[in-house]
């Protein structure tokens, strides 16, 4: 099936202290609201600079809004000769940074190759993927892979125990972990879990939350389908 697909070149934004200008005003207020309409987010970032502090601002901003985004480091002309190092510092940024979604940076030269058919193929898997939900064979599959390389630490004498993982929501994407005594999930151990999720389910570029559940049964109809 097609998809029709709208591309947006926006102005970007900047900071509230070196937006006072008129012009400036006028351009944050426009990609914010074409930013609230969106499906999916191209970040783009100079890849021969290091990453500031407003890109950080503004992709944790994308991500409070639950957007799908795809990062692109642009600018791979003028760091040829040091790709492999920078290649390593970004995916190792947002690796350490974001637990709840996994990218792939794109590496490109906007003067050179802009990999128009890969970048397109990257957003039909994104329509793909936010418009179905996965099966329980798959998820639980991947919960098991997951518990047997790490379990959760033990908590007042006692381990809290995954015994069962559902898909139930595809925009955003959430996942119901069933279980004993989640409340003591470590936060360190929430981010694992959650960055292995995606690695072995292979989410790419969306948001993705799990919400941990005690004591219920995974089976009853009344548990799983909120």
């Amino acid at each position: 099936m097609g998809i029709n697909i709208n591309l947006i070149d926006l102005g970007g934004l900047k900071r509230k202290s070196k937006s006072h200008n008129t012009k400036q005003k006028l351009i944050n207020d426009e990609t914010l609201k074409k930013l609230n309409l969106s499906d999916v987010i191209f970040f783009i970032i100079d890849g021969s600079d290091d990453i500031t502090k407003n890109d950080k601002q503004l992709f944790r901003l994308i991500l409070n809004k639950l957007k799908n985004v795809i990062v692109v480091i642009n600018k791979t002309d003028l760091i040829k000769e040091n790709l492999k190092k920078k290649e390593e510092y970004f995916k190792h940024f947002f690796e350490s940074n974001y637990p709840n979604i996994l990218l792939k940076p794109i590496f490109i030269s906007a003067i050179k190759n802009v990999k128009k058919e890969f970048l397109l193929k990257k957003i039909y898997e994104i329509y793909n993927n936010s418009n179905k939900i996965i099966n329980n064979k798959d998820v639980n599959t991947a919960l098991k892979n997951i518990l047997n390389k790490h379990q959760p630490t033990f908590s007042k004498k006692s381990r809290p125990s995954i015994k069962f993982l559902k898909h139930v929501n595809s925009k955003p994407m959430i996942f119901k972990a069933f279980g004993n005594k989640l409340t003591s999930l470590t936060k360190d151990y929430k981010n694992y879990f959650i960055k292995q999720l995606l690695k072995e389910l292979k989410i790419y570029n969306q948001i993705v939350f799990v919400k941990y559940l005690n004591n219920q049964n995974p089976y009853l109809q009344s548990n799983i389908a909120k």
